[in-house]
């Protein structure tokens, strides 16, 4: 469909539904959001950075839709990229703020109260065999963060199989955990619409990360999420980063071929004599300059190994200053 303001990067990617992209400063450099419009009214869902430039897109998007009440705002997960702007936007008098009630508790230690976080972190980076003064610095760059998030308390938590009314489209959610514990898709089966968010992106593979704040075993929970996203069938998937596509049965086939070369790549690496998850990493990566990068990467490597390791593919040894890789 046509753009209907090439200015603003907005345009109709189904029948009033409408695509804005906002500029982010990691992934593809944009972030995909969506309006859905109703009369006078409109649904968003995510809402990119809290930031001026965002935020003006956001209000000239509502005054070219005719729409200048926000009624309601749903976030697929609260990455920065798709929460940051909730508070702008949704509480006392704006719009009502819908996410996953597991997100919900990650909220204020990561962007209100970061010094437990941070420690949590700093820890974590250390028994998974991170150099000290590394440690200090990677633990610290969730600081940065932060500053383009101005958070919102949830009007409501779901669960994962609600229908929620959107604009004039009623969506399911679908709870798809993996690249964060209560990330959602929105799914029309009527017109074949599948919101997808982080969790299918038709060129880049998202982060499944293993961390103070994931869930246990994120990269099982993702395949998983992503085969019943499979299952659906959908006719048109619209992700969050890159661009709409329609084949998500070759998509997910090839993600999911993705993770299972990773996989056999990591146990190449892990031999008879126990590793740091940060050994694995540095072996699988190389050195990586950028810090984000770096944190990103062990996270990767340690979410594969704890697959691995639930599959009983190698050995998981703990202690209060390690964890450890090995062959079984």
């Amino acid at each position: 469909m046509p753009d209907v303001a090439t200015d603003l990067a907005l345009t109709e990617v189904a029948a009033g539904v409408f695509e804005l992209r906002l500029p982010i400063p990691f992934e593809d450099g944009l972030v995909n959001v969506f309006f859905f419009t109703d009369g006078r009214e409109a649904d968003l869902l995510d809402c990119g950075m809290n930031s001026e430039e965002s935020l003006e897109a956001i209000r000239r998007a509502l005054d070219h839709l005719g729409a200048p009440r926000l009624r309601r705002l749903v976030v697929t997960h609260i990455h920065p990229d798709h929460y940051g702007a909730a508070g702008a936007l949704a509480g006392d008098g704006l719009a009502d703020l819908y996410m996953h009630r597991l997100e919900v508790p990650l909220v204020h230690p990561r962007y209100v109260e970061l010094e437990h976080l941070v420690e949590q972190v700093r820890t974590y980076l250390l028994v998974n065999g991170v150099p000290e003064e590394e440690a200090d610095v990677l633990s610290n760059s969730q600081r940065a963060l932060s500053q383009v998030v101005k958070p919102a308390d949830a009007a409501v938590q779901l669960d994962g199989a609600e229908h929620i009314a959107m604009g004039q489209h009623v969506l399911r959610v679908e709870w798809t955990p993996g690249h964060s514990p209560g990330h959602v898709c929105l799914h029309e089966a009527r017109s074949g619409l599948l919101f997808a968010g982080d969790h299918v992106l038709p060129e880049l593979s998202p982060n499944i990360g293993l961390h103070p704040q994931s869930t246990p075993d994120p990269l099982h929970d993702y395949l998983q999420g992503l085969k019943r996203m499979a299952a659906l069938e959908p006719a048109l998937v619209l992700p969050a980063h890159g661009r709409p596509f329609s084949e998500v049965g070759l998509r997910v086939d090839a993600l999911v071929s993705h993770h299972a070369r990773r996989l056999d790549q990591i146990l190449e690496l892990v031999g008879d004599e126990e590793k740091s998850g940060w050994q694995v990493a540095l072996d699988l990566w190389g050195p990586r300059e950028n810090l984000y990068e770096k944190r990103l990467a062990l996270q990767e490597g340690l979410a594969h190994l704890q697959a691995l390791a639930v599959d009983g593919r190698v050995a998981k040894t703990v202690t209060p200053d390690a964890v450890r890789w090995r062959l079984t």
